[in-house]
């Protein structure tokens, strides 16, 4: 069994703000390696052997997703979420949280650009993708 934290979303917008998207990308591997009989993820359910390698292969399409979008949003000169508005999710739109996809692609182009994220403008920016406040769960009311 292996406690994955944060490394695995399953079924849910992954989110690698505070990591490297290449980082992310590397950890698949390192977790498929393990071959492990269950992985405990960081959210969403407990992921079984049976699927395991489609839900590596699902973060590993919605990261190459994100870096795909970061590249041709620097070429157009968007910002993070400009590219994020004109991002068509196909596959991944009906994962909950997808305001997370502005903060992945503040840390790509911060990755790319080689700089500091700017944390508070990638919040911002989720805020505004996402039409107001983010959703907050209160459980027991």
């Amino acid at each position: 069994m292996l406690f994955s934290g944060d490394l695995i979303f399953h079924g849910l917008t992954p989110l690698v703000l505070m990591g490297s998207l290449e980082g992310a990308r590397r950890a698949l591997d390192w977790i498929a390696a393990m071959e492990p009989c269950h992985v405990i993820p960081g959210h969403g359910p407990l992921v079984g052997v049976d699927r395991l390698n489609g839900v590596l292969d699902d973060h590993d399409r919605y990261y190459r997703m994100v870096v795909t979008t970061a590249s041709s949003g620097r070429r157009d000169g968007l910002t993070p979420l400009e590219a994020a508005q004109r991002c068509d999710l196909t596959e991944f739109a009906g994962w909950p949280d997808s305001e997370r996809l502005v903060l992945n692609l503040h840390r790509a182009y911060a990755d790319a650009e080689r700089r500091e994220l700017d944390l508070l403008g990638a919040l911002v920016d989720a805020v505004t993708f996402n039409g107001g406040p983010m959703r907050t769960h209160v459980c027991g009311l």
